[in-house]
């Protein structure tokens, strides 16, 4: 079971990893040459579709499937992949939901509010998208921090010659 974990907890954070990095340097870059009234449009857009529940499965399960990976490889004995699918979560807890609630959140629903014109477009958009993107670059590498985590973490479960096993638990 700890190997289905280990992969669909991979799969979730490099989709995760791969969002923010088009975010980075895709979608943010695009949305700036397009012009400052089409670029809120089109973010307000994309914040009102993003909340899926596919959306909400890749993101939630970037945090807690390293969670369920790491319990599995501790109760095989392997405490080193344990302890890296940990810090898996842990980085995506930080990096990615912590930075997404605190940060992101809160400029889309501001954003959300604006009824801009031509006029005000311009100094809207600069001021909503200097800091989305500066903190979304820290979301795209802490989602590839936290997979690369937990890419090492299951080679190391693979790989674990069981050496380190603790008796009892669940195998």
């Amino acid at each position: 079971m700890r190997h289905l974990f280990f992969v669909l907890a991979l799969l979730c954070t490099a989709l995760s990893a791969g969002i923010f990095y088009a975010f980075s340097t895709i979608v943010m870059p695009g949305l700036d040459l397009g012009g400052a009234l089409s670029a809120i449009h089109t973010m307000q857009g994309i914040n009102t579709v993003v909340r899926n529940a596919l959306f909400a499965a890749v993101f939630f399960g970037a945090l807690v499937l390293p969670l369920l990976a790491a319990l599995g490889a501790r109760s095989a004995g392997h405490r080193g992949a344990a302890r890296l699918a940990f810090l898996a979560a842990v980085i995506q807890a930080i990096a990615v939901v912590g930075v997404t609630l605190q940060v992101n959140v809160p400029l889309n629903e501001t954003l959300a509010t604006v009824a801009a014109s031509e006029a005000t477009a311009a100094g809207t958009w600069r001021e909503f998208s200097g800091p989305w993107t500066s903190w979304n670059h820290a979301r795209a590498i802490g989602a590839i921090l936290a997979f690369l985590c937990l890419q090492t973490a299951w080679a190391l479960d693979l790989t674990s010659t069981g050496s380190g096993r603790r008796h009892g638990g669940l195998r």
